[in-house]
């Protein structure tokens, strides 16, 4: 059977800094009683897989049968022959501890890939911040001595978000998201975490692995009050967030119907406002996928293009190999 677009069911996630905010930016249903930190709306790791909806089978499954027509030619698996994105929504109810993350070097010693990841801002309360790098000034050796102390907190540089803001995260930056911020997140496959500080909250550190990671990187004197990327305007009508040499990032905000290309690469659309309709390219009728704020839909490679038709208007972020 020829790959065709679907969509992706979901994983919910509890976390202790969790919340419930979820099911008030997306018409979700979260599980009673959870504080849910994390939903993974793409995702192919070793303990699980996205389940394409409406079936038993999973991303998974494709990556074993047809890589290249689902990922692309020339376009890299993840580590261990998996699909190489992860696709999240993150309630920071509560902040998140002071971590970083390896590159592909330092993660295979670890079993696992390195974690480039970036974050859209979609909703940011009163109490709302972001942690991104070190202040002016500080010094290597001070940042050593103090990451796992309460004085770390005077040596981070914290900024205040707003709802579409971009935070691009490369291996080894130090960094926390919270409180009082609901972000979407596009990461390399990987699940490998190195917390410096957590606020007090009796969990695992892992000071000596992160500071072994950690690119040594402070705001500049002068530097905007936010640490966020310049959206690129786009020839089709959209706005590049982040282009890495791992995946690329844009956003379009549609009311009329458009034609997104694949350019024979897969593409991820991800629903953060309004909602509409997918269709595609077929030699037979195919009946459109119905989209609603939170869904994600994977479109393969071997698909030319899907036309996305709004109810209204059609808020949406594309995550891609990107060109290169």
């Amino acid at each position: 059977m020829p790959l065709t677009p679907f969509l992706l069911d979901r994983k919910f996630l509890p976390k202790v800094w969790g919340g419930r905010a979820l099911e008030s930016v997306f018409p979700m249903q979260l599980p009673p009683a959870e504080m849910v930190g994390e939903t993974w709306e793409l995702y192919d790791r070793p303990e699980g897989s996205s389940r394409i909806r409406g079936t038993d089978r999973t991303l998974a499954d494709l990556m074993r049968e047809a890589p290249v027509e689902l990922l692309g030619q020339g376009v890299a698996a993840g580590h261990g022959g998996r699909f190489p994105l992860l696709l999240k929504f993150i309630d920071a109810r509560e902040a998140l501890s002071v971590q970083v993350h390896p590159d592909e070097a330092r993660a295979r010693a670890e079993g696992d890939g390195g974690k480039d990841e970036a974050w859209v801002v979609l909703r940011a309360g009163p109490r709302a911040r972001i942690i991104r790098g070190l202040r002016p000034g500080v010094e290597r050796a001070e940042f050593e001595a103090k990451a796992h102390t309460p004085e770390v907190e005077k040596l981070l540089w914290m900024f205040t978000p707003k709802a579409g803001d971009c935070v691009h995260l490369p291996p080894g930056t130090v960094h926390a998201l919270g409180p009082d911020v609901v972000v979407f997140e596009l990461q390399q496959n990987s699940d490998l975490t190195y917390r410096l500080y957590d606020w007090g909250r009796p969990r695992e550190v892992h000071v000596q692995k992160a500071l072994a990671v950690t690119r040594h990187e402070t705001v500049q004197v002068g530097a905007a009050d936010r640490a966020v990327t310049s959206p690129a305007a786009l020839a089709d009508g959209g706005v590049q967030l982040v282009a890495t040499e791992s995946y690329r990032l844009r956003r379009y905000a549609w009311r009329t119907p458009h034609t997104l290309a694949t350019n024979s690469r897969f593409a991820a659309v991800t629903v953060v406002g309004g909602s509409g309709t997918l269709v595609w390219p077929s030699a037979t009728a195919v009946q459109p996928l119905s989209l609603v704020a939170g869904d994600t839909v994977l479109v393969p490679a071997v698909v030319e293009h899907v036309v996305l038709s709004p109810i209204g208007r059609l808020d949406v972020l594309v995550s891609d190999p990107g060109e290169s």
